[in-house]
């Protein structure tokens, strides 16, 4: 699990997969800390996500849908292309 700490607070929890095959970092699973709305977790972690599939020379990520965010952050993701 990678942590989301914007601030140095943490918001939630990625499990994240790097598929060279298809070009993308997978989102197995997206996890919000009980006292944060998801909405906050997807639109702090989607933009973390395009800046990590980035830095790994992927061309970007798919969400799955494990996990309280993860219908957040397949919108804000599909915003941010």
């Amino acid at each position: 699990m990678w942590p989301l700490l914007p601030d140095g607070h943490l918001v939630g929890r990625v499990d994240l997969k790097a598929d060279r095959t298809s070009n993308t970092l997978h989102v197995v699973g997206a996890f919000g800390e009980p006292d944060v709305r998801p909405a906050r977790v997807a639109a702090v972690l989607a933009g973390e996500l395009e800046s990590m599939a980035s830095w790994l020379g992927l061309g970007g990520f798919s969400v799955s849908s494990r996990g309280d965010p993860a219908g957040e952050l397949r919108a804000a993701s599909s915003r941010s292309r």
